[in-house]
């Protein structure tokens, strides 16, 4: 399958009480955006970073739409989903059908965005999804309205971040090597597969997404895929984020005096546990 790099789009971080998932992230001193009401019955807060962002998502009802993410939501929340943009979201889905990846029919949907002017105008998207996808969903985003949401307003982080990084998806033992095969030809990304491991089960593989990594790990080494021994997961799915800051000491400033917890690790990196970040660790690195 030909599939075009397209870059990294947004992570999905679902969430069950949207209210205080909004405080703790503004503590983390990041900016949101207005609460939006989606047509599908959900409801968010986005985190606008430089060409991606991150998406706080809450469900308030069951839907076949949005099946996955309550599922999600009533078992605590975290990291749910991550996406990359696609030009064309029904081009997208015929390519990867043609490579026999069951896709969800490709919809679109909307959510009334409001400016600062107090004007409101709808932002449209188009997304196709894996809900099979290795370790948890995957699905692509193609946005119609995209002046609508990268907006200087909404760019700008007391914490200075500016990019996600990387993603860390931990999967089953025995499943490192044909998840990321599978997300390399899903998103047209760059492979890497590491010597064998030295132990069974400490596996790790690397998709490069257009200056984005995704890292997919067994339990047993994701201390080693993120570098940061008190980021755990037993079960699949995304533990951590990591996030490009372009003034970490700033971020370091904000979190105590916001009283947010935060571990420094080394003096380019610091770690926001998971228990700070509605289940999904944040990893802050200072970008060169």
């Amino acid at each position: 399958m030909h599939q075009p790099l397209e870059p990294f789009d947004h992570a999905v971080v679902v969430c069950g009480d949207l209210d205080a998932a909004a405080g703790n992230w503004r503590a983390l001193g990041f900016t949101l955006t207005p609460r939006g009401y989606h047509t599908l019955g959900s409801q968010n807060h986005c985190i606008m970073l430089a060409r991606d962002y991150l998406e706080l998502l809450h469900v308030t009802a069951p839907s076949p739409s949005r099946q996955y993410y309550w599922d999600a939501q009533q078992r605590g929340g975290g990291c749910a989903a991550t996406s990359c943009k696609s030009r064309d979201a029904f081009a997208t889905a015929d390519r990867l059908r043609a490579a026999g990846y069951k896709t969800s029919d490709p919809i679109e949907f909307s959510r009334p965005v409001r400016l600062d002017d107090g004007s409101e105008q709808p932002a449209t998207f188009r997304v196709t999804a894996l809900d099979d996808a290795p370790g948890a969903r995957y699905f692509v985003c193609e946005h119609r309205t995209p002046e609508l949401l990268w907006r200087p307003e909404w760019m700008t982080h007391a914490n200075g971040a500016n990019a996600i990084a990387a993603m860390y998806l931990v999967v089953e033992a025995g499943q490192v090597e044909a998840a990321a095969k599978a997300y390399a030809e899903m998103t047209g990304g760059a492979l890497t597969m590491p010597a064998p491991p030295a132990q069974a089960g400490d596996q790790i593989a690397s998709v490069a997404i257009d200056g984005a990594a995704l890292v997919i790990a067994t339990p047993q080494a994701l201390a080693s895929a993120t570098g940061v021994p008190q980021i755990r997961r037993v079960a699949p799915g995304y533990a951590a984020i990591r996030l490009r800051t372009s003034d970490l000491a700033k971020a370091r400033a904000h979190w105590a005096a916001n009283q947010a917890q935060s571990i420094d690790l080394t003096p380019a990196t610091s770690l926001v546990p998971a228990d700070s970040a509605n289940g999904v660790a944040l990893i802050f690195e200072q970008a060169a």
